[in-house]
């Protein structure tokens, strides 16, 4: 499994098979529905079977379950590096125009992100501290090429994060029908390449060490 990750606030770590605290924490958050609908999943019904979720879906490479360092390490979200799935390949193959520019980032040298986090916790800033991290250590650690993004068109939450981090808006799908909960959506299909994460990384880091230059030079 893949190693941890610290940010400022968080701990992105692996998650623990058969530990009772971790399957009821995660429980605690995703059996809200508020969150796995938006995500494509039915919310969770009991704690024993968040437990097979962890074991069976969530201990894999590339996923990380999301802690806060100063609320007890318990996982309160996740957030994941998957292959690029059918809802970016198939639209993005089909389009002339798309297939042209994006169809280089369809392969092993892209991943696409799935993540979320307990209610309790939004509008905090921890889902972009979260995500900017994952897309460093895809770029860095990783050495792909590009990363996508795809959320509801009606979970504009999720398109915020992704903005946040560089990601840019490439396509819409219409009426995309996710399985797992028997429902159809609108999606919006997001991409970030190598080069211009590290580009936005460049500049952010210019900006800071200017702004630390200016007070310096005042005081």
């Amino acid at each position: 499994m893949s190693g941890t990750i610290e940010t400022e606030r968080l701990l992105l770590r692996p998650w623990k098979v058969d530990d009772a605290a971790e399957a009821e924490s995660l429980f605690r958050y995703a059996s809200d529905p508020e969150i796995g609908l938006l995500c494509g999943w039915p919310p969770h019904k009991s704690a024993e079977g968040s437990m097979n979720d962890i074991k069976n879906i969530l201990a894999v490479e590339n996923n990380w379950a999301i802690a806060i360092k100063d609320d007890g390490n318990e996982p309160v979200g996740s957030i994941a590096l998957k292959p690029v799935s059918h809802y970016t390949i198939d639209p993005v193959e089909a389009d002339d125009a798309l297939r042209e520019r994006y169809g280089k980032y369809l392969g092993d040298n892209a991943m696409e992100l799935g993540y979320w986090i307990g209610r309790p916790f939004w509008g905090r800033g921890y889902m972009p501290e979260a995500l900017d991290a994952v897309l460093g250590y895809a770029f860095g650690a990783l050495h792909k090429d590009a990363v996508w993004g795809g959320h509801y068109k009606e979970n504009a939450q999720s398109g915020r994060v992704m903005v946040k981090c560089g990601m840019r808006m490439i396509f819409e799908s219409q009426h995309d029908y996710f399985g797992l909960i028997g429902e159809y959506h609108d999606d919006i299909f997001r991409i970030i390449t190598a080069d211009e994460w590290k580009l936005e990384h460049k500049t952010t880091v210019y900006a800071s060490n200017l702004a630390l230059k200016m007070s310096e030079e005042a005081e």
